[in-house]
């Protein structure tokens, strides 16, 4: 596939995701659709239009080759995060494997520490999801929003999982006309509701930490207590020890350990296979088709991750749906990980002093002014905000405080992702 078609492929995503999102990931909207190169080269005048508060900027030809370098450096930095969350994942298995040898406070919290380093490792990936879905055929993004969501939706239902408050026989470890083997844990996955997750991430955390609704409640280790012996009513009731529930969660949280891993290195594999492709083509690649294309992984990111999936319901209130971590309470770390992902494209070195924030800077007075000041202040304000969340029970009933907070961080990461989408549009419209 060449560059261009790979271009207009990725746009006329845009057009499905929506759809595929209603159907499969139930995620947000999608920011509006941009304009692609190949419409910017037919009518670059409906760019300007469409913005004319930008000049138009060029880039300079003795650019190219350092901008296809920072490319080619991200696709190796990548592959490098990738190896990173399949060591953490393979840790976290470890610690599962130890943990249910001896279940006790110290090695469950052993295994918790374990996935909290697994999941700041996949949220560091968000920004490469992005950039994976631009250079995807069209099949091939389905497929990897389908093992995304396997390994990372959210918001889920907790009592389709386990018990929960007033229902204390609820969910699959409690249905024993569930078979616990990881086919049918795919079968059961979003069946019926997108909410009704089976695998990933969040379906571990709920298993390692509850409901705990203010943080101070956690799920006990003796919930993963071997049980050996029947009572005389389950006895009676014809059940055998492996239905027993505590015997059923142990079960189920080895099964989610390993989807876990074949997730993520199906990913890994699709990855690989595609960016040796736009590897082999960056040496015929313009500088500005480069360029642009870490600038839309960018906004994309910040558009759809922070404010559609979070902040935008956090401001409707809708707590259950802007929490992306509520369990464990580190829903601070899933912010700060992304964001930190952003940082490193931006002051990622091509290895000749080159980074793609000098260049911004370099292209726009307004990004070297205003930017950098956005982005600092998105990152307190975001930060604090969640660790707020995270720290507090959560209600129905919103503060003001808290309302002002999400705007003010609605307005800040706007602020910046308006700042990309300047440059990148001028960009275009002065090809």
């Amino acid at each position: 596939m060449q560059v261009d078609e790979t271009a207009k492929a990725a746009w006329a995503r845009r057009a499905i995701y929506p759809l595929y999102c209603a159907l499969l990931l139930g995620c947000g909207e999608p920011s509006p659709q941009l304009t692609s190169e190949a419409d910017a080269t037919a009518d670059s005048a409906t760019v300007a239009v469409a913005n004319t508060s930008t000049a138009q900027i060029t880039l300079d030809p003795v650019l190219d080759e350092p901008v296809r370098n920072l490319l080619q450096a991200y696709l190796s930095r990548i592959d490098e995060d990738f190896i990173e969350l399949n060591a953490r994942l393979n840790d976290l298995k470890e610690q599962i494997g130890r943990f249910l040898q001896g279940p006790t406070v110290a090695t469950m919290n052993g295994v918790r520490s374990s996935w909290l380093q697994a999941h700041t490792s996949y949220e560091i990936m968000a920004l490469h999801r992005y950039m994976g879905d631009l250079i995807l055929s069209e099949t091939e993004a389905l497929r990897w929003y389908e093992l995304n969501y396997q390994l990372n939706h959210w918001p889920i239902l907790p009592g389709y999982i386990d018990y929960v408050g007033g229902y204390s026989e609820s969910g699959i470890v409690n249905d024993i006309n569930v078979a616990l083997d990881l086919p049918t844990l795919r079968d059961q996955h979003g069946t019926f509701d997108l909410a009704e997750a089976s695998v990933g991430f969040h379906v571990m955390e709920f298993l390692l930490w509850g409901e705990n609704p203010a943080g101070l409640s956690p799920r006990p280790a003796t919930d993963y207590q071997p049980m050996l012996t029947l009572d005389s009513s389950q006895l009676d009731s014809g059940l055998t020890a492996t239905q027993l529930p505590n015997n059923r969660r142990r079960v189920l949280l080895e099964l989610l350990s390993a989807a876990l891993i074949e997730d993520a290195s199906a990913s890994q594999s699709l990855w690989r296979e595609n960016s040796a492709g736009l590897s082999s083509q960056l040496a015929d690649m313009a500088g500005v088709d480069a360029l642009v294309l870490m600038v839309e992984a960018m906004t994309a990111m910040l558009t759809e991750e922070l404010l559609l999936r979070s902040l935008y319901p956090l401001l409707n209130d809708e707590f259950d749906q802007g929490i992306p971590s509520p369990f464990s309470h580190s829903s601070q770390n899933v912010i700060a990980a992304q964001l930190s992902a952003v940082d490193g494209l931006l002051t990622l070195d091509a290895g000749d002093g080159t980074t793609l924030d000098g260049i911004l800077a370099e292209l726009s007075d307004d990004y070297a002014d205003l930017f950098f000041q956005n982005f600092a202040l998105s990152k307190e304000c975001l930060v604090l905000l969640y660790s707020n969340f995270d720290t507090e029970a959560q209600s129905s009933n919103q503060t003001a405080e808290f309302e002002f907070e999400i705007v003010e961080c609605i307005n800040l990461l706007t602020n910046m992702v308006d700042n990309l989408e300047q440059v990148k549009v001028s960009l275009y419209s002065a090809d």
